[in-house]
Formats: structure tokens, C-alpha cells, sequence
């Protein structure tokens, strides 16, 4: 049976990647984990501390993931295919990424929430990097910029392609957008 803490993280990232962090309460949490807000005030006092900690999971789960992919053994182009295909499935089950979610409130954050918001956006732009490193040295991708500029770009492109997609044309527009992104890249 999952621990109290883990069942509030999982609706709150639930809610947040459907509603973002300004339409999620503690209320919504309560009733969808089947508790009373002061137990989830007892794991997390302020929001701030749920937000935080889900920023913190996020990094370590979705980081892990996209390492798996980049560390495998296809092409680069094919590397930012499966990336893309991760964000296609968060929209095709109506869910943002967590951090392109939590990114549209940043303007009502903590200080230190927004810290920890770039420092997730960083570590994926890093992990991302890597790809296009790869396509450079197999010359399999083609850009003008560095490594990393040109992972912040592609990172920023599915994020903000998964939202427009949901309001509009949903997996089958983002699905296209992605691939006349990559093939563009692609030599």
C-alpha cells in the first residue's frame, strides 16, 4: 500500500499536469487521495513545500528516463524522436509536462521554487544536450548553435507544442509539428 506522502505527490503532479499549480488546492488533493487537508498540511504546510517536492521528483524519475534514452544506442535524430514521443503520451492522456505546467504559473512562485524550477529545466536541457552532441559527432543533425542551445530550443519547442496541442489538434498535430521539427534537424 503506497505511503500517504507518495498518494498526495500523485494527485498533486496529477493535477498540476491537468490544471496547473494555481488551479490545484489542497481540497482537490483531499478528495481525490480520500483524506482531510490537515494531513496533507501535516507532509506539506505551504504549497510551496508540495511544489517544491514535486519539482524535486520530477527531476529525479523524468531525468532518469530521459537519460535512458539518450544513453541507448540509436541515432541521434531517432534519440529525439523517442524524447518527443514521451511528451506526445503526457498529452495523449490530457497531462503537460510537469515542468512546462508548473512553468506557465512561475510568475506567482516562491523564489526558491523558481530556483528549483530552472535548475529542472537545466538538468533537462543537459541531459538533452547530449543528443544533439551525439548527431554533431555521427553528423546525423544539423544546427547552427551549440549543444545546448540548441536542446533548450527543442525542449522548449515539445513543451510549448504540447500545450497549444491540447487546446488544438492534440497528438496528431503534435505528432506532425514534432516530426517537421526533427526531420528539419535531421541531415
Amino acid at each position: 500500500m503506497k505511503d500517504t506522502r507518495i498518494k498526495i505527490l500523485d494527485a498533486a503532479q496529477d493535477l498540476v499536469q491537468r490544471v496547473g499549480v494555481n488551479a490545484m488546492s489542497y481540497k482537490h488533493i483531499s478528495d481525490t487521495v480520500g483524506i482531510r487537508k490537515a494531513s496533507i498540511h501535516h507532509h506539506f504546510p505551504k504549497k510551496e513545500n508540495l511544489v517544491d517536492e514535486l519539482l524535486k521528483r520530477c527531476q529525479l524519475s523524468y531525468g532518469a528516463y530521459y537519460n535512458d534514452i539518450v544513453r541507448g544506442s540509436d541515432s541521434a535524430p531517432e534519440k529525439l524522436r523517442k524524447l518527443a514521443t514521451v511528451f506526445e503520451n503526457g498529452l495523449s492522456n490530457q497531462k503537460l509536462c510537469l515542468v512546462g505546467s508548473i512553468s506557465t504559473d512561475s510568475s506567482t512562485l516562491q523564489e526558491h521554487s523558481c530556483r528549483i524550477l530552472e535548475q529542472s529545466i537545466q538538468n533537462t536541457v543537459t541531459i538533452f544536450a547530449t543528443v544533439f552532441i551525439q548527431g554533431k559527432k555521427e553528423c546525423s543533425l544539423s544546427f547552427s548553435e551549440t549543444a545546448e542551445d540548441a536542446a533548450f530550443a527543442f525542449f522548449s519547442f515539445l513543451v510549448g507544442t504540447q500545450i497549444v496541442a491540447r487546446s488544438c489538434g492534440g497528438t496528431e498535430f503534435f505528432h506532425k509539428a514534432a516530426q517537421i521539427i526533427i526531420d528539419a534537424l535531421e541531415k
